[in-house]
């Protein structure tokens, strides 16, 4: 039993080795095909490029309903691990004028963990990141009240009310975007039965987006719970490429490519997986 699970974690990792090699061959592709126009018609990026690169910094005045999904699966000679995560993150962007807007990202999170067939589900209390967001020629940035809902069930997270504060910043010049989003918050209230609402997140990004909306992305997602002196951080590494169409009045971006969970938590070991999102974009702010 032992040898089929080596042989099946062996399998995983030959798979998303594969996945990882047909992105790089498929990013490479378009990349080159961007380079080839660019030679003929000179360097312009269309409308739709320029959306798929503003859907890289969630700080835009840019309606965006993202949607994330990783896996991780691990096994050794004593245990099995597997674990979803769910993220449904919109932005909702309030214009004040055409340089300056306030950014609502509300965040809804899923979590289910499956260790020797004995499975448990997380669910995130809701969490909403607020950002008051100047503009610039190549940059934005922002910076806003961050609050944490408690939670009615003691199994799905801390039972109280966590308030904090969450920021972020990009630098954009042209096909690029490099910074990143983060927020801290702190709990507030007695009851500490299911934990505390201390937390903390950071999204550190690089990217490139090519003139035929073609993307290239790096990030890290660190995010912990300080308690009782440990912090139980986690910190996922995804490489992915993502492409951008447009759909009528909207654009939908995918993203695919692997994923490594570099620190392990009491619920998910270290190790490979994969990650997918899709984006539905309105650009009519841009």
């Amino acid at each position: 039993m032992r040898l089929h699970q080596r042989l099946a974690h062996r399998r995983l990792k030959s798979l998303i080795a594969d996945a990882f090699s047909l992105l790089l061959v498929v990013g490479t592709l378009g990349f080159d095909f961007s380079h080839t126009a660019n030679a003929d018609g000179g360097d312009s990026m269309t409308q739709t490029a320029k959306v798929a690169q503003s859907i890289q910094s969630k700080l835009h005045a840019m309606v965006q309903v993202p949607l994330s999904f990783f896996f991780f699966n691990y096994s050794d000679t004593t245990d099995i691990y597997t674990q979803a995560q769910f993220q449904l993150a919109p932005i909702v962007p309030f214009l004040i004028d055409a340089d300056h807007a306030i950014v609502l990202n509300p965040m809804i999170s899923d979590s289910i963990n499956a260790q020797n067939q004995q499975t448990t589900s997380q669910v995130t209390p809701l969490q909403l990141a607020t950002f008051y967001a100047p503009k610039g020629t190549d940059y934005v940035y922002g910076i806003g009240p961050f609050i944490q809902m408690p939670t009615a069930n003691p199994s799905g997270g801390s039972q109280q009310t966590g308030l904090g504060v969450s920021y972020g910043g990009f630098y954009e010049p042209k096909h690029w975007v490099i910074g990143g989003l983060a927020y801290n918050a702190w709990g507030v209230g007695s009851n500490r039965s299911a934990g505390t609402a201390n937390v903390y997140f950071f999204n550190p990004l690089i990217s490139y987006t090519s003139d035929n909306a073609w993307s290239y992305i790096l990030q890290s997602w660190i995010n912990g719970n300080p308690t009782n002196g440990q912090s139980h951080n986690s910190n996922q590494l995804i490489l992915s490429l993502g492409k951008t169409h447009k759909i009528n009045k909207s654009h939908l971006q995918w993203q695919i490519g692997p994923s490594y969970m570099v620190t392990p938590t009491p619920t998910s070991p270290q190790g490979w997986g994969g990650f997918f999102s899709l984006t539905l974009a309105f650009d009519e702010y841009e």
